[in-house]
């Protein structure tokens, strides 16, 4: 008999404070408190992109670009009622680091408002991770037969490693509903958006593979998938609240691009069950992506349709704007002007 998942979807009438919405989504959805036990240690991923443009002026990032800080808000309210012991988890990246991050999107300020514990992944204490069935990670065993140092060389960058507070936590994934520009990666709702925990600086170089086609360059995000298929086996989100108070798609995005209102709460245990209601909500299928078809063959979560109940709303309902997954060279150029590069 096929995998079932629940995922919740409400309308949310106060945008300045969307406690009540998340918390009544959640209470639908079922299993946030068998998920979050009392005075375990629970780490929250927003969605925090470092757009250079943005993050070194006072300029705000597009809505839909990052994960909105009334929804951080009050996603930390309804955690602190199960525990007191939180963390929001970021990690450096080539366009800016993990604290610059929580300096720009008010972080600081929530860590100081409700005692949150901050960490940056790359710094953390890394742990090496077995992955059972790798896609990406292939190295922690199978250059065993290599004599050092080549081993080590060799296994350097193909080994998974995560920040031991995020293994040893109860993993919260609170991301927005954006569009990228690269067509195997294509769009980032709850599992893309783990792809910040990874603690590698240069992951757009590692996981990003480029070509060259009349001249011109492109990315693929190939890799991404790849990378996310290896983390949700070992260290999978145990909770999606996805962010859908406005959404972000077009030509540039995550940097450009045109911002929609869309006006929901999504949420659930299975966080590739709530990407795949989400990608409904804007008309993206996500099983055009190869990571998400062979996600629900692997057993990481569901992503047909026909296997997940929708509480809440109707999706006709509350359906948004179409998203445009642009990926073409002019999209690229965009992104590249506001990222700098």
């Amino acid at each position: 008999m096929p995998k079932k998942a629940k995922v919740a979807v409400l309308k949310v009438d106060n945008f300045n404070d969307p406690y009540d919405t998340i918390k009544e989504t959640v209470k639908l959805a079922g299993g946030f408190e068998e998920t979050v036990k009392k005075n375990s240690y629970v780490t929250i991923k927003p969605n925090f992109v470092r757009i250079p443009k943005f993050l070194h002026s006072d300029e705000p990032a597009p809505k839909g670009c990052v994960t909105s800080f009334e929804v951080i808000d009050a996603v930390i309210r309804l955690t602190k009622e199960q525990t007191s012991k939180i963390g929001i988890i970021e990690t450096d990246a080539l366009l800016g680091t993990a604290e610059q991050a929580f300096k720009k999107y008010r972080a600081y300020e929530l860590a100081e408002k409700y005692d949150l514990e901050l960490i940056n992944g790359t710094k953390d204490e890394l742990a090496k991770c077995e992955v059972p069935d790798p896609e990406f990670y292939v190295a922690i065993d199978d250059l065993n037969w290599l004599d050092s140092p080549e081993r080590e060389i060799f296994a350097a960058e193909y080994t998974l490693k995560l920040p031991k507070k995020y293994l040893n936590s109860v993993r919260i994934s609170v991301p927005s509903m954006k569009t990228q520009v690269d067509p195997y990666s294509a769009i980032t709702f709850s599992v893309k958006n783990m792809f910040g925990v990874l603690p590698e600086v240069a992951k757009f170089l590692k996981f990003h593979e480029s070509f060259k086609f009349e001249g011109n360059k492109y990315n693929t995000g190939i890799g991404v998938g790849r990378s996310l298929l290896d983390l949700c086996q070992v260290a999978p989100p145990d909770y999606a609240i996805i962010d859908g108070l406005w959404g972000l798609h077009g030509p540039g995005s995550p940097g450009t691009g045109y911002s929609v209102k869309i006006g929901v709460i999504i949420a659930s245990k299975d966080a590739w069950a709530a990407d795949t209601v989400a990608g409904q909500i804007v008309d993206f299928d996500m099983r055009r992506l190869f990571y998400f078809r062979k996600a629900e063959k692997m057993g990481l979560g569901v992503t047909s349709m026909e296997n997940i109940e929708v509480v809440g709303e109707e999706i006709d309902s509350i359906k948004a704007p179409p998203f445009k997954v642009d990926v073409s060279l002019e999209s690229i150029k965009l992104l590249d002007q506001v990222c700098h590069r």
